[in-house]
């Protein structure tokens, strides 16, 4: 027929129960009884709520209750329906199942929109089939999916870089160096001078590069005339064009970050609202398996209110199908845990490895050069690659979530490295404001996404080999492992317990029994459940609070993007007032600077002076909670007021030598005290050394490493020995001669030395102009040449006895602080970090004073 006839009215449901037993093109024969209950809630007391969030558990059919929601949506209300995924590969995989499993027809929309086809675009716009496309392409300058009356937001959890992409300019180092250092030499005058020596450098320095600093939002504001035109002229033709276009004209409304890698600019909380596609919508749906507690969600997605469908009942104990934790970490040593993981590999057949970083990868692809290695382009179109072939092996660089792997699809999944921070914003608040207690959630949410990659139904099963000290001690540490679902912590607890003295042949013969699945296995199942029924999922500290200040945060960071400052000053105050205790006095900081911002902000769009004592007052609260961050109290200084702190007056000193302890400590893997006990075996035998002057020095150089300090060491001519740097401004330099004969006297050609490497250092080391340089003689030498004190000026004299023992006494410190490191970003840690230090004369200052109480002048003469 030429002509088409009218399109008849479509069937009325009740509800969506009622148009899923009309899907009579169905394979699956019911819903389960979880499904209906958040089926009836929903139609029940959230239908006409224009955000709401579903929690179901990974596994559970989350896929249908979403595409039940949306195609009732489309059917009954003739609504277009967008359903969003994080990756290629799961849009593809909903259609797949929308289709092959449930009987309704799903469009995937993948790729550019010019290549969208033209039927495609038509049925969605028509309301004649659901579009499920990726975050990417709603969260874009120009999407296509501009008049969705619904949008569902699959794994939400996942969201937050997807969403926030959109507002954040991102500028890599290395393929924007011209921005990169433009942007540097703009705001070095409101850097730590130490930060910018560190971003110039050549050389990339794995624990410097942790090292985040943030521009304040007076100095980024100062800036806005000579950086605006600046990157209107250099992102222009770039991929940055796009972002910057949305942040033009909001600058102080953003946050700039500084790393070695690069730059990020984005507000604290993605304005998701004044992106149209979005915010028209007559409803959005957040469904995730975890949706947390604390507010995350609606910082995450810009949203200040969200109605919650908390998990079904019974699921409060039980989980989804069955992990088997593998550590290897805790019974085996270097070479032998990268081996054991191919041999567990070789075992189990195809295999998924999850690492943070493409560097990462790289070992396990030559690790597996022997199989078909997948990378994520490679199964993000499709798995069938990686599915077709038994031996092939999936390496995936910081994609911790958007892959899913069913049944015999994959039974082996390795994990190196914990999934912390997403971008430079979270880095510094886990590193720099010890806030992290505002991420954990999000990182508890990423583990429980990472190990449940292989475990998508109730009877599937996997091990999970974890390799790494700091994701195995987010797993092991009560105090953190108790944050998660009583089923985990059961498969983690009979983990643990099957990993502690054993061989690699005892791990591979476990995995053997576990993979057969049989009567063997089912004995020792019981125990994990009688684990599970054992624990109680706790909830994270703060939890209360933070999601109590969720709402007026979100509600900030919009007042903000309109340049209503004085609302914005009332909102921060409120938000800092809720965010109370010690636990949050990082992120109470936080919030107390920006309410300072606001005030400088407000003063000047109104002309009223008034706001600037509060400013000040604001700013020394926030310098009280955040002592790492000295520029807080140089813009209270240049306020010229001086209010009541949370804490004493700061020593900057030890602050710095604290979050570089800190840092260390998390490098390192302190958290467990094997690797640390076998770094300090190393430090006392090289300080013990009595004829190895280069074993000595480079102990010496760890051991300012292990109490905060930057220390280096130099092998050139005339060059000193190790020297300790703290904020750049504090410097201890040595002369070190553990090789000298203890009868002899120090010489003059020693002394002359000496005396010069305060110069060197000044010549050589980049440090502040006002910067303090002290130098020490260590000897075993008790007295001196007669001409010593002419040539000595202020060079300190440390016996090696002495120094030695002061060294034994230091590490019995860090050793007794050691062992209560769960991570970076606990305050109360560097709380306890610093009174430990100071009573113990381990601050930078005490340690000089202790270095130089002896002068070399006054050193008995031979």
């Amino acid at each position: 027929m030429v002509f088409r006839k009218k399109k008849k009215t479509a069937t009325s449901y009740s509800d969506p129960e009622a148009l899923f037993r009309d899907l009579r093109n169905r394979t699956v024969e019911g819903l389960l009884s979880h499904q209906s209950d958040i089926l009836r809630r929903y139609i029940g007391e959230a239908f006409d709520e224009p955000d709401v969030a579903l929690e179901l558990p990974t596994g559970s059919g989350k896929t249908l209750v979403g595409l039940l929601i949306a195609e009732f949506r489309r059917v009954t209300r003739q609504e277009r329906v967008l359903y969003l995924c994080p990756t290629k590969q799961l849009v593809l995989q909903v259609c797949e199942q929308a289709e092959r499993k449930y009987g309704m027809k799903a469009t995937p929309f993948v790729g550019k929109v010019k290549d969208y086809a033209p039927t495609d675009k038509h049925a969605y716009q028509s309301a004649s089939s659901l579009a499920v496309a990726t975050y990417s392409a709603l969260f874009n300058t120009n999407p296509f999916f501009t008049s969705s009356h619904l949008i569902i937001l699959d794994d939400a959890h996942a969201s937050e870089n997807y969403i926030a992409s959109n507002w954040s300019l991102n500028i890599p180092r290395r393929d924007h160096e011209n921005i990169y250092f433009g942007l540097l030499s703009v705001f070095e005058k409101a850097l730590p001078s130490s930060q910018v020596q560190r971003f110039r450098s050549e050389e990339r320095d794995e624990q410097s590069v942790k090292m985040i600093e943030m521009v304040s939002t007076a100095s980024l504001v100062a800036a806005i005339d000579t950086i605006s035109p600046f990157l209107d002229e250099h992102t222009a033709g770039t991929d940055l064009r796009y972002p910057w276009s949305l942040l033009h004209g909001h600058l102080a409304a953003c946050q700039m970050f500084f790393s070695y890698d690069g730059i990020l600019i984005r507000p604290f909380i993605p304005p998701t609202l004044t992106h149209a596609p979005f915010a028209e919508a007559k409803q959005r749906v957040y469904m995730s398996a975890t949706l947390g507690l604390g507010g995350d969600l609606e910082r995450m997605t810009g949203i200040e209110r969200i109605h919650r469908l908390p998990i079904p009942a019974g699921w409060e104990k039980q989980g989804i199908g069955r992990r088997f934790f593998i550590f290897p970490d805790l019974s085996l040593q270097g070479d032998e845990v990268p081996q054991l993981a191919k041999q567990l590999v070789d075992e189990a057949g195809r295999a998924l490895v999850l690492v943070p970083s493409d560097k990462k990868a790289e070992p396990y692809v030559e690790l597996f050069d022997d199989r078909e290695v997948c990378s994520a382009t490679d199964i993000e179109q499709s798995k069938d690659k990686f599915v077709a072939d038994d031996t092939a092996v999936a390496v995936l660089a910081n994609r911790y979530d958007g892959i899913d792997l069913s049944g015999d699809e994959c039974r082996m999944l390795v994990i190196e490295g914990l999934p912390k921070a997403g971008n430079l914003q979270e880095l510094f608040f886990m590193s720099r404001m010890a806030a992290s207690i505002v991420l954990n959630d999000r990182i508890r949410t990423r583990i429980i996404q990472a190990v449940g990659r292989c475990t998508r139904s109730a009877t599937d099963y996997a091990a999970v080999c974890i390799i790494g000290d700091d994701f195995s001690d987010w797993l092991l540490l009560d105090d953190k492992r108790s944050l998660f679902h009583p089923e985990l912590q059961g498969e983690l607890k009979f983990g643990a317990e099957q990993s502690a003295d054993r061989t690699a042949s005892d791990f591979v013969e476990a995995l053997k029994v576990f993979l057969d699945h049989d009567e063997e296995w089912n004995d020792v199942d019981a125990d994990i459940r009688e684990h599970r029924d054992e624990s109680i999922q706790k909830m994270i500290p703060g939890q209360n609070e933070l999601f109590s200040a969720a709402a007026k945060e979100v509600k900030y960071q919009y007042r903000l993007w309109d340049e209503d400052y004085e609302s914005c000053v009332k909102l921060s105050q409120e938000v800092a007032a809720l965010l109370s205790g010690n636990d949050l006095r990082g992120f109470r900081g936080f919030w107390n600077y920006l309410g300072a911002s606001a005030c400088e902000l407000a003063s000047v769009q109104l002309g009223r002076d008034d706001f600037i004592p509060k400013a000040a007052e604001l700013y020394n609260r926030a310098a009280g909670c955040l002592p790492a961050l000295s520029w807080l109290r140089v813009h209270a200084a240049r306020l010229a007021v001086r209010e009541e702190t949370e804490s004493e007056d700061i020593d900057p000193f030890i602050e710095s030598n604290i979050e570089r302890m800190e840092l260390l400590f998390d490098g390192r893997s302190y958290t467990t005290p094997h690797r640390f006990e076998r770094d300090v075996a190393e430090i006392m035998n090289g300080l013990a050394s009595d004829d190895d002057s280069d074993a000595f020095e480079e102990a010496f150089r760890r051991l300012g490493e292990l109490l905060g300090f930057h220390a280096e060491n130099s092998d050139g001519n005339a060059a000193p020995d190790p020297w300790w740097v703290s904020d750049n401004s504090l410097c201890l330099v040595s002369e070190a001669k553990n090789d000298s004969k203890p009868e002899h006297a120090v010489s003059v050609r020693h002394t002359r030395q000496a005396a010069s490497h305060q110069k060197w250092i000044k010549d050589k080391v980049d440090l502040a102009d006002d910067a303090e340089i002290h130098t020490v003689m260590v000897t075993p030498a008790r007295t001196a040449h007669a001409d010593v004190r002419t040539y000595a000026e202020d060079v300190g004299w440390w016996h090696i006895d002495e120094f030695r023992q002061w060294a034994r006494d230091a590490i019995g410190v860090i050793r007794d602080l050691r062992s209560t490191f769960t991570g970076t970003g606990n305050i109360a840690w560097r709380d306890k970090v610093r009174g430990e230090l100071l009573e113990h004369g381990l601050d930078p200052r005490s340690i000089i004073k202790t270095a130089t109480a002896t002068r070399l002048r006054d050193v008995p003469n031979e």
